[in-house]
């Protein structure tokens, strides 16, 4: 009887398989917005927060492939909204349900969470049998890059209370500055962040210069954030803009760096950016989280790259601690929630938008009272 079981069961998986399209993670259809792996031509693997798999497709059945990781979590997005956030701790096939129309549908799978929670392997999705895909349709021809920490990670965006410890799943890049400003823009946006990183030293070193855990300067050329073995190309993928939030942690505690430590390595990270993209605007952001020194200290990154070196297309944005109500302006471990994350942007997208003469759509934050 067991047996029979067995045989049953095995002819059954055959004839749903039978039933169904498998695409794999090479195909063109599957557009990748981030730092992505495709040495493997059937997978794609990825660490970095915010990175995305795009494409469209029709039916109204939907599989997803991958091994998530135990810490990472996922933003499902069907047709232009949140349709579910998915959790994939194991190699596994995850059914996307609740797709309603025979149509063309368009999906982004994007890894809410940062590096340190884990490796991505994307293989693909299986589709209705008859079911078609493609490429999706792009209408975002900016292109801006974000450098930073916890802050532009997103971390503890989704914490109810700032005495909240920080769990994965309240990590959320799509509430963070970053993605906030990228859509008021309708731009890509490609984030390059970890969460206690600095210039120089990173949170609770007890050196002054950090040298176990490598800064975020230090592993800004690599395809991962966890994983030292591959160099990132940087012809792949040219901003328009680069905006680095960094400094935060590297005076997070009474240990840090000389100032002219701090000033000159992130005048050397100044110049690989400019190695890697040329002459672009770069803006230098310092806050909310950390006010003296480092505010006066970026600030005076910005003077020094303009006067002494004669680059005329960087610019300082300083966020003052005093924008943030701590009574309703932070989540987790006294990060800024979305609505602390709403307030920074509304910051900062007025001094973009004039320097890259970009109009801007404002209504995500327009409501926002203080």
């Amino acid at each position: 009887m067991k047996y029979f079981i067995g045989i049953l069961l095995l002819f059954v998986g055959h004839m749903l398989h039978a039933q169904e399209r498998f695409v794999s993670a090479g195909h063109e259809a599957f557009y990748y917005s981030g730092r992505v792996d495709l040495s493997q031509s059937d997978v794609a693997r990825f660490d970095w927060p915010g990175v995305s798999v795009n494409f469209q497709f029709t039916g109204e059945t939907l599989d997803l492939c991958l091994n998530g990781g135990e810490r990472n979590y996922f933003n499902v997005f069907i047709d232009g909204l949140l349709h579910e956030v998915m959790h994939v701790p194991a190699d596994t096939v995850y059914p996307v349900r609740g797709i309603n129309g025979q149509g063309w549908h368009s999906c982004r799978i994007q890894k809410r969470t940062e590096g340190e929670m884990g490796m991505v392997v994307f293989k693909g999705v299986h589709l209705e049998k008859e079911a078609q895909i493609r490429s999706v349709e792009h209408q975002q021809w900016r292109k801006i890059e974000f450098i930073g920490n916890s802050i532009t990670c997103g971390y503890g965006t989704e914490g109810k209370l700032p005495e909240e410890d920080f769990l994965p799943e309240t990590e959320n890049i799509n509430k963070s500055y970053a993605f906030i400003a990228a859509r008021a823009f309708k731009a890509e946006c490609y984030v390059t962040a970890h969460s206690g990183l600095g210039v120089v030293r990173n949170y609770g070193d007890k050196e002054p210069i950090s040298t176990k855990l490598a800064t975020l300067p230090n592993r800004y050329h690599q395809v991962f954030d966890m994983d030292t073995s591959l160099a990132w190309d940087f012809s792949q993928w040219q901003p328009d803009a680069v905006v680095i939030n960094l400094g935060t942690n590297d005076y997070s505690t009474d240990v840090a760096p000389e100032k002219s430590v701090f000033v000159q390595r992130y005048l050397r990270f100044i110049k690989q950016l400019r190695d890697c993209y040329g002459d672009i605007p770069v803006f230098c952001v310092n806050g909310p989280m950390r006010d003296e020194p480092a505010y006066s200290n970026v600030k005076e990154v910005v003077e020094i790259a303009r006067s002494v070196y004669g680059d005329k297309h960087i610019y300082f944005i300083g966020i003052p601690a005093s924008l943030l109500n701590k009574s309703s302006d932070l989540g987790s471990d006294y990060h800024p929630s979305y609505r602390g994350q709403l307030k920074m942007a509304r910051h900062i997208i007025p001094t973009i938008a004039n320097v890259m003469n970009w109009e801007f759509d404002d209504s995500e934050y327009e409501a926002l009272s203080y």
